[in-house]
């Protein structure tokens, strides 16, 4: 019963972060235009944006927000 309930939570946190990405994906974008970054900064920030949206599309949800989060940093959001 222990393992049902796990594995319960497990897809529902899994959901969770799948909702999310795109929201944060949305976040990134309609910062990018306005923030002011030096050229090495924007490019971390668009890589990381890239590769949380890779990320996403593979399922790898928490991966994806961890790496969306860090892109978020760095422009202030």
């Amino acid at each position: 019963m222990k393992q049902v309930i796990a594995l319960v939570l497990a897809v529902s946190v899994g959901s969770v972060f799948a909702h999310g990405c795109p929201g944060e994906m949305k976040a990134i974008d309609a910062k990018l235009p306005t923030v002011k970054l030096e050229q090495a900064q924007m490019t971390k920030v668009k890589e990381l944006r890239a590769k949380g949206e890779q990320l996403h599309k593979e399922g790898k949800h928490t991966d994806s927000m961890a790496a969306l989060g860090e892109a978020k940093k760095l422009i202030g959001l």
